[in-house]
């Protein structure tokens, strides 16, 4: 298993989180870990990456500065994106998962994902 793979599987071991995936910014998937029967990995991969472009381009046009993470709530789910720097680390959860320990978690392991690229 790739280390990638590791970090990813470990994600989908804390209570709530569904998948995790590993996207390059010009819309690629680099590596998933998602539940059996979900959606296609390319297609989800540049889903991602537009929603990530338009929320990056807005932040510029609002002079917020850079994203570091972005989080999208639904009515049944998350969808926490953080920015690698190349890549964007993607998160899938349910709305039992606790925010706070996602979100800890993912930049908690954001120096161990960026050495496994």
């Amino acid at each position: 298993m790739s280390a990638l793979r590791t970090i990813l599987t470990d994600f989908t071991r804390i209570e709530g989180v569904r998948g995790a995936c590993i996207i390059s910014k010009d819309g690629f998937m680099i590596e998933s870990v998602m539940p059996a029967g979900a959606m296609d990995p390319d297609a989800l991969a540049a889903m991602i990456v537009t929603l990530y472009g338009a929320a990056t381009k807005m932040s510029e046009e609002l002079k917020m500065g850079s994203i570091d993470l972005l989080t999208v709530e639904t009515a049944t789910n998350y969808v926490l994106l953080q920015d690698l720097g190349e890549v964007v680390f993607a998160v899938i959860a349910d709305r039992t998962a606790l925010l706070g320990r996602i979100r800890y978690e993912m930049r908690r392991q954001r120096d161990r994902i960026r050495a496994a690229l």
